[in-house]
């Protein structure tokens, strides 16, 4: 008994003397230094009620529990956001504030839980960025201004600013899986916007000022569309093209009352309903307009096509309208000119010769001669005008390669004349001699009807007590 007192007044002297407590160690490093090997230390265990309470914890000396008094909750007690579970807890003058996240000042990394956003919050509460860090880099801020930038500082004006670089690194993308959602939605409610702006290349993007959906712009290409389904021979392909645009007539997108429409890069089945079993076409452009009696032309098109997108018949452009162009008159207003048209696939060339000694033949050109067809049932069509006085003439010999000129009687004139040609086109083979375009044999046949169009389904958004969609 008199060694422990002997061993209890050294203690409070040496603690008197060096105002430092230290338990397991000689050489305490702060006002108390506790150190074992092989024990811990047992905070006080209570069971909280609530996190606005402070009993059942009491001050010995009497009044408010001291701030910062440090305790073991056993208990699961109290409403959200003052419910406490088991866990330690400090008194911050307030309230009981959890170490591991719940109902306190930081954030677990197992997950929180009973917080209120009134209260609970990952932020700042000053004017300052919120920073994200990995590899102890910058890769995200939230802006004082509540903009937020991915690898970038961000701006003043844009709400999301991503930035990338590098070989096919993508700065934004989406997925979706659904045949209603859409993996990016853009929407800009003020008329005079731009919902998608894209830009390439150097210098500002361009877009309409009255307004647009997309605007693309870039040195090369501004806007491109690809459709990836467009095999010949798979109807269920019919009717997909790269693009299509279409102008409404009633402000009403689910309705299929356009004024005008279009399509880009496109294939479908385009035969007359109940004459043709099919008529599979590849096209360039489709276009037509009108409200009613609708004008429509494709343009680059291969009509009636085989299943491995040959054959058929090659066209410009083929359409129900007239086929013209303009010139200008005296005031510089532009006129019509129509072009003549025929029931088959025609050539034609003009040209002038003179008799001699009432006889002349006529050479086609090598280079047309090429692209023409001329047998008993297409024959070459010759038609002469005569430019001074003779008996007559009449033609004979024809072929492609030429004809013959002779006057009539027996005639020795040597007057001038004018000649006209007409013969039908001859097929498109390739090097190997397949039809790449039928041209022979052509007469009135059917053509292409124009495209019905693509279904459009409208999405639309209201706003009420914040944003719903329909």
């Amino acid at each position: 008994m008199k060694k422990f007192y002997l061993t209890l007044v050294a203690t409070a002297c040496f603690c008197m003397t060096n105002a430092q407590v230290g338990i397991g160690t000689t050489s305490p490093q702060a006002f108390l230094d506790i150190n074992s090997s092989t024990q811990g230390v047992i905070i006080s265990k209570v069971a909280l009620t609530s996190r606005s309470v402070q009993l059942p914890v009491v001050n010995p000396q009497g009044g408010a529990v001291v701030e910062g008094t440090l305790v073991y909750n056993t208990s699961t007690n109290g409403v959200a956001p003052f419910n406490v579970s088991p866990g330690f807890y400090f008194w911050d003058g307030s309230f009981w504030v959890a170490l591991d996240g719940t109902g306190g000042r930081d954030w677990s990394l197992l997950g929180n839980s009973g917080t209120n956003p009134a209260f609970n919050f990952l932020g700042t509460r000053d004017n300052t960025n919120l920073i994200f860090r990995t590899n102890n880099l910058q890769r995200a801020v939230v802006r004082s201004d509540g903009n937020v930038a991915i690898n970038a500082p961000g701006d003043a004006w844009t709400r999301l600013y991503v930035n990338t670089s590098g070989a096919f690194n993508d700065a934004l993308r989406g997925r979706n899986d659904d045949t209603v959602g859409n993996a990016l939605w853009a929407t800009n409610i003020n008329d005079g916007g731009t919902s998608v702006l894209g830009g390439s290349g150097a210098g500002f993007s361009i877009f309409p000022s009255t307004g647009a959906g997309v605007a693309g712009s870039g040195p090369y290409v501004g806007v491109y569309g690809s459709n990836a389904y467009g095999t010949p021979s798979n109807p269920a392909h019919y009717s997909n093209s790269g693009g299509g645009f279409s102008l409404d007539s009633d402000n009403n997108t689910a309705t299929l009352n356009n004024s005008a429409f279009a399509k880009i890069a496109g294939i479908d089945n385009i035969s007359p309903d109940g004459l043709l079993a099919s008529r599979r076409s590849l096209y360039g452009g489709y276009f037509n307009g009108g409200v009613s009696g609708q004008s429509y032309a494709y343009v680059g098109i291969k009509y009636n096509a085989n299943a491995a997108g040959g054959g058929g018949t090659n066209f410009k452009v083929i359409g129900n309208g007239s086929n013209s162009t303009m010139i200008m008159d005296e005031e510089n207003k532009p006129r019509i000119l129509f072009s003549p048209e025929a029931p088959e696939i025609l050539f034609e060339d003009y040209g002038t010769s003179q008799l001699v000694n009432g006889e002349a033949y006529v050479e086609i050109d090598p280079v047309l001669k090429k692209a023409l067809y001329i047998d008993e049932k297409h024959p070459l069509k010759v038609f002469i005008q005569l430019e001074g006085d003779c008996a007559g003439v009449f033609v004979t010999d024809k072929s492609v390669d030429g004809f013959k000129v002779k006057e009539l009687a027996k005639g020795s004139s040597n007057v001038k004349f004018s000649w006209h040609i007409v013969a039908n086109r001859a097929d498109d083979k390739d090097s190997l001699g397949n039809v790449t375009s039928e041209h022979v044999g052509l007469r009135l046949p059917y053509g292409p009807i124009p495209i019905k169009e693509t279904q459009m389904v409208k999405k639309d958004f209201k706003i009420s007590n914040g944003l719903s969609m329909n």
